[in-house]
């Protein structure tokens, strides 16, 4: 029953709040882009001409992806802040039937996490595609040709966006 009210107000959320949703699975797979990009075939082809800039280029992506964390925590913040004040009156319902507010507090923290853990779901495998067009595109326009290209997937990259996603989440 429990479980089922939360998959219910999660699908519910999702809907009523879909670019939120949306913003978070573009975070997801911007942030698996970043993290894998020194596994594309392009890098690891300019790493041979061009290290210097290169790894110039590569010692930035930390700082970038802390800034791009900082600033979706202020969007998923705000995003809080707005669901809870338009579902006042629905908590208050569920306090008024005799939930207690510890059980309340779980439910929205469960209806967080599974909409977290679908938007991690849906990004990832976006992400990963995403990056094989990019770098296809890429290799095309740098003359490594298709011949030249491999499939990249990057774990380490999907353990940090997790993490980063997690952590930005708590």
């Amino acid at each position: 029953m429990f479980f089922d009210l939360v998959r219910k107000n999660g699908r519910r959320t999702r809907k009523e709040n879909g670019i939120f949703f949306v913003s978070l699975i573009i975070s997801v797979a911007a942030f698996y882009i970043f993290l894998s990009l020194e596994n594309q075939d392009v890098i690891i082809f300019l790493k041979t001409m061009e290290s210097d800039a290169v790894q110039k280029l590569l010692m930035l992506l930390p700082a970038f992806y802390m800034v791009s964390l900082f600033l979706l925590f202020f969007l998923v913040w705000f995003s809080g802040v707005y669901q809870l004040e338009r579902r006042k009156y629905e908590l208050g319902v569920y306090l008024m039937l005799g939930m207690k507010r510890s059980r309340l507090f779980l439910l929205l923290l469960a209806e967080d996490l599974w909409n977290s853990l679908t938007a991690l779901a849906v990004g990832i495998p976006v992400a990963v595609f995403l990056s094989e067009m990019i770098s296809l595109i890429t290799s095309k326009i740098v003359g490594l040709g298709i011949i030249g290209h491999h499939f990249s997937f990057s774990l380490q990259a999907v353990v940090l966006t997790a993490i980063g996603f997690a952590g930005m989440k708590l």
